[in-house]
């Protein structure tokens, strides 16, 4: 699109392939040369500048994580004026949140364009010509769908058939017509499962992790959308238009392969804290920036800038704050170990998605050496609750087992033979197991939910005009008829 510069990201050559070398690796802008696609090389070195793209702040390494969904179910307040417009739903009155939106859109497509030109390479040679060409293609065309399937959510309607966005396949600079919602579900579905096709033979990925066995891109698989990656997004895809079958079908895949077990109850306080589980995480994104930018918006406090998750400590009344979120459904002997999470004072924290044992580290050592530091996106206990809300009307008793496991890993007793799993119930937990993570957001407007205000103290119904984010106008700057 006319107005989204396409330039390719690459990495810094690799003087080596261990699976420790790829850990040095950053990625940074180039230009294009012309004889980059000329060897296996090449391509993971594109490969990884898709990654570091999808890894920048404007898109999963903040803004379409927690940065503004997560402001908009009303998990965090944040005293900026963009963070007080997304909290209260008013996109378009400040330049700043335009801004915020206009980045979004931008630099996601821009990540849609390298991923673009990996795969416009990869169809003039041959599948022969190179040994992983499978793998490339199969984690460009998940890549593609994925940050589709995530703009789709945050810009569109839920109707099919209502404007979507424009679903890019190509890497020039021509205009992209605009799909239907309907349309670019469709396209996504496609990438996913032929993503799924391509790499079903040659996933590597195993439980326990062993990445100094392969070469260095088959190793930190859960830092590429391997194979149950793709099966992951499909199970959320299918889940979001409301095909229950399908989601489950690919929940289960995941939760049966075995490579993704739920953490114990002693690891749930850090095993997302700025890293990627080595158990739950089925893909992530490795960054060495994420903890120092995750610490100055999660960890430090600034007045105008600091992310708090609403609390009452100080005497304020809201609708859900995080303490009444993790008291629905449970009573007062149940201990949730996901309060862990969260710190309590006069300025509060949410520190599951940020890596403060290494911030508060004060013996000069790496206390998380071990660990691949960067963005979980996509982790195992999603799938579980997942296959329960798709299976809960069609197989309860697989859905009521699938619950209890993902209750159980985080402290939490079994359903008592009294009660019944409902889908209120489900959604309450998926609100509680996504918080930090943007996902709840989808989830509400997946549902059409109503909205408990904390930022208004009011529920406000739920309608397009809220789940709805404004498409950047220079989108439609240079556009004919025919193109908007």
């Amino acid at each position: 699109m006319k107005k989204i510069y396409l330039a390719i990201m690459a990495v810094a050559a690799l003087m080596a392939t261990s699976c420790s070398d790829f850990l040095d690796v950053h990625p940074k802008g180039e230009k294009v040369e012309d004889d980059l696609f000329d060897s296996s090389k090449g391509f993971e070195d594109a490969i990884y500048g898709v990654y570091g793209a999808m890894a920048s702040n404007s898109v999963y390494g903040m803004e379409m994580v927690w940065g503004i969904p997560e402001l908009l179910c009303q998990n965090f307040e944040c005293k900026s004026t963009s963070g007080k417009d997304f909290s209260t739903y008013d996109y378009t009155t400040n330049s700043t949140t335009r801004d915020r939106l206009k980045s979004v859109w931008t630099r996601a497509y821009e990540a849609i364009g390298y991923a673009n030109n990996v795969l416009q390479n990869l169809e003039k040679k041959s599948p022969d010509a190179l040994p992983l060409y499978n793998m490339y293609k199969g984690e460009m065309l998940a890549a593609r769908a994925m940050l589709h399937f995530d703009l789709l959510r945050l810009f569109a309607p839920t109707d099919p058939s209502k404007r979507g966005i424009p679903y890019v396949k190509t890497y020039n600079f021509s205009v992209k017509p605009f799909s239907t919602v309907g349309e670019c579900e469709q396209f996504i579905i496609d990438d996913l499962t032929e993503a799924e096709v391509l790499m079903k033979d040659g996933e590597t990925m195993v439980y326990p992790r062993n990445n100094e066995e392969y070469d260095r891109f088959n190793c930190w698989r859960e830092n590429h959308l391997n194979l149950y990656a793709v099966q992951a997004l499909l199970a959320r895809v299918y889940w979001y238009v409301g095909n229950n079958a399908k989601a489950a079908e690919y929940a289960e895949a995941v939760i049966n392969s075995n490579r993704f077990p739920l953490v114990d109850v002693t690891e749930v306080q850090n095993y997302l804290a700025g890293v990627l589980s080595p158990k739950e995480t089925i893909f992530g994104l490795y960054s060495t920036q994420y903890m120092e930018f995750a610490k100055s918006y999660l960890y430090d406090f600034e007045s105008y800038k600091t992310y708090e998750p609403y609390d009452d400590i100080s005497g304020s009344s809201h609708l859900l704050p995080w303490t009444a979120l993790y008291q629905l459904d449970v009573d007062a002997t149940m201990q949730d170990y996901r309060k862990t999470h969260f710190r309590q004072s006069t300025y509060g924290k949410c520190l599951k998605m940020v890596d403060y044992l290494t911030i508060e580290n004060t013996k000069g050592e790496n206390p998380r050496a071990d660990l691949l530091s960067g963005i979980s996106l996509i982790h195992s206990s999603e799938m579980y609750l997942i296959a329960a809300d798709a299976l809960l009307e069609s197989n309860y008793a697989k859905a009521l087992e699938y619950f209890n496991t993902e209750i159980n890993s985080r402290g939490l007793p079994s359903l008592r033979s009294n009660e019944t799993l409902t889908a209120n119930r489900i959604f309450n937990e998926y609100h509680k197991e996504m918080f930090c993570e943007g996902q709840h957001w989808f989830n509400m407007k997946r549902l059409n939910a109503d909205i408990q205000s904390n930022a208004e103290t009011r529920v406000i119904p739920g309608n397009d005009d809220i789940y709805v984010l404004p498409i950047p106008q220079e989108e439609f700057d240079y556009r004919t008829d025919e193109t908007k």
